[in-house]
């Protein structure tokens, strides 16, 4: 039998789009027969905390439908910058464990970001001779130089790419989620074998009951990761713009900012936002059901990435408000499921929230084509499709 190696920072039972996305592959690869063993930390995300079923332990090893779950100790927290020791710590964990005690593996799978995984890639690729796929769901060094984080000549910059340089030069296969980012991936890639692998929507029944509306009002409702990446800031000075308006924020979920997040609605008494923290995946898509809209916000220059959150709405028919660009604009526009505002910019929000409130009959129209375009991104098929393709690794038959 084939053997598989996954390695990746999130895996379930954490409520993020990386998790879902490693757990759909997991999955779809164990159903083609494959041996499959999952190395990933023992839960902590968002909330940075070590999850109450695991208290005490270091170390775990579980079942999930036949895939074998190695929990390996990190350093957990939840402040931004600690976050590096958080990935760097299971990094070498993962180093470790998968050069002296895993099982013999044919293919490794490593999902990036965080790029701190290229440590246990090297060791594995170099030591033990596996295959290496590398599944790229946000594009390095570019992203950050993108964002403004890191200077585009700058020796942080320089020294990522320097390993993502060689981690894509290791790699049989390279995964990326959009057009742009496999772009971004060619230029570093050097002839290795690109294959496009979206973002998508589980099946997931949603339960209601979570959104509190009051007298009628318009609800848009944010879930997910509140990350650097988004840049919440502006969802807060929308609400600020829209409080006369009959129309209330709901934030769903945690990460990097969730604190800031709500110390501004405390300082700024913001009235009309609603906080609800992380909440399990089926009362998060149950909320996106029952709001009249959903928020997808991305910081200005990020072009590559389109969030799982957005397809998450379509599958419920809930129309999107996006403040974004690039690739996650393509998508709202191709869908027809929702109304673009520029990234960044308050004003434009609120306007295309107004919009939406004051014609719920746009706002349904909306929601009935992103249910129509979601058909074609179930991520359970995408990830089979995926896992074929690795199949074809494994087996000595991918032809680059």
């Amino acid at each position: 039998m084939a053997r598989a190696l996954i390695v990746t920072q999130y895996f379930a039972p954490e409520p993020c789009a990386a998790a879902h996305r490693m757990e759909a592959l997991a999955r779809a690869m164990r159903a083609r027969g494959m041996d499959v063993t999952v190395l990933a930390p023992v839960p902590s995300f968002p909330a940075g905390r070590v999850d109450a079923a695991y208290r005490g332990k270091i170390f775990a090893r579980e079942r999930l439908d036949g895939i074998d779950v190695v929990r390996l100790p990190h350093v957990a927290t939840a402040r931004r910058y600690g976050r590096i020791l958080a990935w760097l710590s299971f990094a070498v964990s993962a180093s470790v464990y998968a050069v002296f005690f895993a099982k013999r593996a044919d293919v490794v799978i490593v999902s990036s970001p965080p790029i701190t995984l290229a440590l246990p890639a090297f060791a594995i690729r170099l030591l033990r001779g596996a295959r290496l796929v590398v599944d790229v769901r946000d594009v390095f060094p570019d992203l950050p130089v993108q964002m403004g984080v890191w200077r585009e000549k700058g020796l942080v910059t320089r020294a990522v790419g320097a390993v993502v340089d060689r981690l894509y030069g290791l790699a049989s296969l390279i995964v990326a989620v959009t057009p742009t980012a496999a772009a971004q991936v060619r230029r570093r890639a050097r002839g290795t074998a690109i294959v496009l692998a979206p973002n998508g929507c589980d099946r997931v029944d949603p339960e209601r009951g979570v959104i509190k509306r009051r007298n009628g009002e318009f609800v848009a409702t944010f879930t997910g990761n509140m990350g650097l990446a988004n840049g919440m800031d502006v969802v807060l000075d929308a609400a600020k713009l829209v409080a006369n308006d009959d129309i209330r924020v709901a934030l769903i979920g945690g990460g990097a900012d969730y604190e800031h997040v709500v110390a501004r609605i405390g300082q700024e008494s913001i009235e009309n936002v609603d906080v609800y923290g992380v909440l399990p995946r089926e009362q998060a898509v149950g909320a996106l059901a029952e709001s009249d809209a959903a928020l997808v916000v991305l910081r200005e220059g990020i072009g590559e990435s389109i969030p799982t959150k957005l397809f998450d709405a379509f599958a419920v028919e809930c129309p999107v408000v996006l403040s974004a660009a690039g690739e996650a604009r393509r998508v709202v526009a191709e869908s027809v499921g929702g109304i673009c505002s520029a990234p960044g910019d308050a004003q434009s929000l609120a306007d295309a929230l107004r919009r939406l409130a004051q014609d719920r009959q746009l706002a349904a129209a909306f929601g009935r084509a992103g249910l129509r375009y979601a058909s074609g991104f179930d991520r359970s098929t995408i990830m089979e499709s995926l896992a074929s393709r690795i199949g074809g690794i494994m087996e000595g038959a991918w032809a680059v």
